[in-house]
Formats: C-alpha cells, structure tokens, sequence
C-alpha cells in the first residue's frame, strides 16, 4: 500500500470526475450549494472541496462521528444531513467517492426530502408469539 500515491489518485480522481458531472449537468462548482463525498479521510475530503472551490459551509458528512463506513458512507452521510435538515429539499447537490479497486466517481442530484420514519419500540409477550403460530 503507497498510501500518499493513493490520496494523490483519490483526490485527483474525484476533482476530474466532480468536475466532469458537473460540466455534463450544466453547473458550475459555484452552483454546488451540497457537496457529500465517500468518507474515506477527511484530508481527501477537504482537499476536493478546496480543489473544486466548494466552501467548507457546503461540505456535509459525519465523518467525525462514524469513521468510514465503506460504501454506506455517502448514503449514510446524505440521510444525516437530511434528518438533521442542514441542506433544503432540492438544493444542487455533488456527490463523489473513491474506493476499492480504486474505483471512483460523480453524480449530481437534488437533495432530497428528509422523511423520517416513527418507530415504536414492541415489548415481546408470550400472546404475541401464540398469535403467530396461528
């Protein structure tokens, strides 16, 4: 493992594949109001966002908070910010990643709707199970 030749290739990767759905979108990186990257490291996620000129007020993750979670991180990075409504519903939104086999990518959407959902905890009795069986 050459991990500076690696953060090298993530953050070159990303900048070129951000900017390309960018381009093919029709938005410039001023255009970005949401940028959410695969959380891998937060150095490589900075050193994106510095290269495409998102400000650090549009970069959202949880990094902090959860580490790297692998190819949950961006799914799991957008429900946050959505629950915790730091982006609005529809915002311009960029999405990017680097992973294993040094696989890369964009994509771009509007944000979406947080919809969350209620969850009431069910105590187990033993009628329940009976009502199972039939």
């Amino acid at each position: 493992m050459n991990g500076r030749a690696v953060y090298a290739h993530a953050v070159r990767r990303m900048t070129d594949s951000a900017l390309e759905v960018l381009k093919s979108t029709g938005w410039s990186p001023d255009d970005v109001e949401a940028f959410v990257s695969h959380q891998a490291n937060q150095r490589i996620i900075d050193a994106v966002g510095d290269r495409l000129g998102v400000p650090p007020s549009r970069r959202h993750g949880n990094l902090r908070e959860l580490g790297n979670t692998a190819a949950a991180s961006i799914p799991l990075a957008l429900a946050d910010t959505a629950l915790r409504r730091r982006v609005e519903p529809g915002a311009r939104t960029l999405i990017t990643g680097f992973g294993g086999g040094l696989a890369w990518g964009a994509h771009t959407l509007s944000f979406p709707e947080a919809r969350p959902h209620s969850y009431a905890p069910h105590t187990w009795h033993e009628h329940d199970h009976d009502k199972e069986l039939g």
